[in-house]
């Protein structure tokens, strides 16, 4: 499907649909990329959408990124929050899905993306999971976030390996985000820039949990 400049996929829940996942791709892929999520953490009520980010990424044909600076402090952040927040009101406004059963999942870059939009959006969302990702701009997060955010459960997952994120970036978000009154969790995994079996089954749960599913 296509929203203003944003493309995406879906999948299709193969039961009664109780909940939908937003998940947002890394740097240098494209949402397809994480698909294979949907299967891995086999939560039958979940719809789940994959968004394409909006920039092509220079260094490979065919991937996309959300933001060019490696640091998350750039124009590009703003124009893919905009794109993600139209999203959103989309979903919740026109098709009607409660704001409290949507999750924002991201990995790497679009962890970064996950955390700047959940935090800053109009509506309380049901669930946020940060995957190997960092918080974009901590120091206006203050003056920034949306009041309704403060009650979403967090869930940052990293790995103490990762040459490509630092495991610190989660870690200081983890500090910065309990020091905001967020409802935060860290989990640290031995494993470098990825995603695995152990971090799926904390997804699921954390889904499982905040989404109200069976």
């Amino acid at each position: 499907m296509t929203m203003n400049k944003l493309n995406w996929k879906e999948i299709s829940p193969t039961d009664s649909e109780k909940g939908c996942v937003i998940t947002l791709h890394g740097r240098g892929t494209s949402g397809e990329d994480l698909m294979p999520l949907a299967n891995d953490i086999d939560l039958p009520n979940l719809r789940w959408i994959f968004p394409d980010a909006p920039f092509p990424f220079p260094d490979l044909l065919g991937g996309l990124m959300w933001y060019g600076s490696r640091t998350g402090n750039s124009n590009g952040i703003l124009s893919s929050r905009k794109l993600l927040f139209d999203l959103l009101d989309h979903l919740i406004d026109e098709e009607g899905v409660p704001p409290e059963d949507i999750a924002l999942l991201g990995f790497s870059q679009g962890a970064v993306m996950a955390l700047d939009v959940a935090l800053r959006y109009s509506k309380r969302v049901g669930a946020l999971i940060a995957m190997s990702g960092f918080l974009a701009t901590p120091e206006k997060l203050n003056k920034e976030k949306s009041l309704e955010s403060l009650s979403v459960p967090i869930l940052l997952a990293h790995g103490v390996e990762d040459e490509v994120v630092s495991v610190d970036g989660s870690r200081e978000a983890l500090k910065t985000l309990m020091d905001e009154g967020y409802t935060v969790a860290l989990q640290e995994y031995d494993m470098g820039h990825q995603i695995v079996p152990e971090e799926i089954v904390h997804i699921r749960e954390h889904l499982q949990s905040h989404l109200g599913l069976p």
